[in-house]
């Protein structure tokens, strides 16, 4: 039931039909619902093995993590479809309800908490499904204030606890829906890494060919994910994106083709941000215009650019530098150089 009872039940049968009274319609809602229980035991199994690793370098879950492991949430190939229809169904009942009685010391909170999750939930269906870029950072606030509500007893509060719940609930599937989950990777992610950084690459028809896929991929499991400090961001329960750092120096960001212009480039850069917060630099390929939009609008300043020396593909590369503001200017690094981020 990864979307409550009620909420999944509607979803099977609305897309299989009338199981109740058709064989046909009944064996079509068993392989939707087994198609998505595959792969939540899939995801269980991968997450169990990692975190076998993962005790031995005493590693703990994120809270992040946690939500996305046992929240509401759709499992599969169809999880955009589920859940964008779960939140309709859900929106569909609660933007007919008044704000309910609330106790009077947080009235005012809950009333701004309540009008701006609606309002991202409200233009993540006006937009088909698509959450406003502008709303990721606002929705994973408002994520940890509805999860931090406490009304008591549901029946001190009964609609309000009802009506707080189903917010929640709707929140948490936007958020499972339209953002990534980002983690730390580890060594069984190594083959999924290096099917982004092969497909990404692959958009890049100025880059020389220059090793098979199978010495990429032994490349990416033996040095990059071996050797430096890796982030991954998992989006509907696949990986997606991938960055990796190296001391100051951002070596590595790709998302997937067709996970791109969903938030996942933005979700890294921020987590790689966070594991370096005082500095951090990055080359990327000069021809590579929208990477380099991309890391501007996210307060990267160029420091200097390179002739391709620096890099095995010999392209024209760029040096941009990230710096927290109240950090005192340094010079540009020496010209030798880890290959382009992008």
């Amino acid at each position: 039931m990864p979307l409550g009872y009620n909420a999944t039940w509607d979803y099977i049968t609305g897309r299989a039909g009338r199981v109740r009274t058709d064989e046909v319609a009944l064996l079509r809602a068993l392989d939707i619902l087994e198609t998505s229980r595959e792969a939540r035991l899939a995801e269980t199994t991968a997450f169990a093995l990692r975190r076998t690793a993962e005790k031995r370098d005493r590693r703990t879950v994120s809270a992040a993590e946690h939500h996305y492991r046992h929240g509401w949430r759709w499992p599969g190939p169809d999880a955009h479809e589920a859940m964008h229809q779960t939140v309709q169904a859900l929106w569909a009942r609660h933007e007919r309800l008044p704000f309910p009685e609330v106790p009077s010391v947080d009235k005012a909170d809950l009333a701004v908490l309540d009008s701006v999750v609606a309002g991202c939930v409200w233009t993540y269906l006006r937009r088909g499904g698509s959450l406003h870029p502008d709303h990721r950072g606002i929705l994973r606030n408002c994520l940890a204030d509805l999860r931090a509500v406490r009304l008591g007893h549901p029946r001190s509060f009964h609609e309000a606890f009802t009506y707080f719940l189903r917010l929640h609930k709707m929140a948490e599937l936007v958020a499972h829906d339209a953002l990534p989950l980002v983690r730390r990777a580890w060594r069984g992610d190594a083959e999924r890494i290096a099917d982004v950084f092969l497909a990404a690459r692959g958009q890049m028809t100025y880059l020389p060919r220059l090793h098979t896929d199978e010495e990429t991929r032994a490349w990416i499991a033996g040095v990059v994910v071996a050797r430096h400090e890796v982030w991954v961001a998992e989006r509907h329960g696949r990986i997606a994106g991938f960055a990796a750092l190296d001391g100051q120096w951002l070596e590595h960001l790709y998302v997937a083709p067709d996970a791109q212009g969903h938030g996942l480039g933005a979700a890294l850069l921020s987590q790689a941000k966070k594991a370096r917060p005082h500095l951090l630099d990055l080359h990327v390929f000069q021809r590579n215009t929208g990477a380099r939009r991309f890391y501007e609008r996210y307060g990267f300043t160029p420091m200097a650019l390179g002739d391709g020396g620096g890099n095995e593909e010999h392209l024209p590369d760029a040096h941009y530098r990230w710096q927290a503001a109240d950090e005192p200017r340094r010079e540009p690094p020496s010209p030798k150089r880890p290959p382009p981020a992008a």
